[in-house]
């Protein structure tokens, strides 16, 4: 579980709880959260951009020449993401986590109850910990009892993590000046 899940189950889920409310008032909403989660994990993870490929191309590698040369030794797309392959070898292993069946009444992360989810221990990213570290921080700093919705979106806006900066800058939201309106509209709440 990593901060762009933090991000997205405060909007989705607590969208009207304090801190989330800000950013749903703002057009931050559960659909293009997801949006921007998934353009940003899918580019995040190996792809490299137009900013990468300048700089790779100002030391004499030019990644189109690269994918070109690919291409034609194995054929097209040999540098693509593999796609998943219905019933296929993946549909065959073995799970790590045994998955359970959730109550009719209730879905899990906005999800129906009939979508499987995995029971037993979640692990979270390094950038996640630090995030709920951060919130920790901010409900001490603001003398609150407990760690809410609102704790955890501003230390998603203050923290320096490469997702979450992404993830704002897809969203069109500056995290200090969003960070300014969070806690302007948490002052009238105390």
């Amino acid at each position: 579980m990593g901060t762009e899940h933090l991000l997205l189950a405060a909007v989705a889920r607590h969208a009207e709880a304090p801190g989330a409310a800000t950013l749903v008032r703002l057009g931050v909403t559960a659909g293009n959260c997801r949006a921007a989660v998934a353009n940003v994990v899918s580019s995040g993870s190996g792809s490299l951009g137009p900013e990468d490929a300048e700089a790779l191309k100002a030391l004499g590698i030019d990644l189109d020449e690269i994918r070109r040369r690919a291409e034609n030794a194995f054929g097209d797309g040999a540098l693509d993401a593999p796609r998943p392959q219905p019933g296929g070898a993946a549909g065959r292993r073995r799970l790590r986590f045994p998955r359970r069946r959730l109550p009719r009444s209730k879905g899990s992360l906005g999800l129906p109850s009939e979508v499987e989810t995995p029971s037993g221990h979640i692990r979270f990213t390094q950038r996640a910990k630090k995030a709920l570290e951060l919130s920790l921080r901010e409900a001490i700093a603001r003398r609150d009892r407990h760690i809410g919705v609102e704790h955890i979106v501003l230390a998603l806006l203050r923290g320096d993590d490469k997702i979450s900066a992404g993830l704002f800058q897809q969203l069109g939201v500056s995290p200090g000046d969003m960070r300014d309106l969070v806690v302007a509209d948490l002052r009238p709440a105390a």
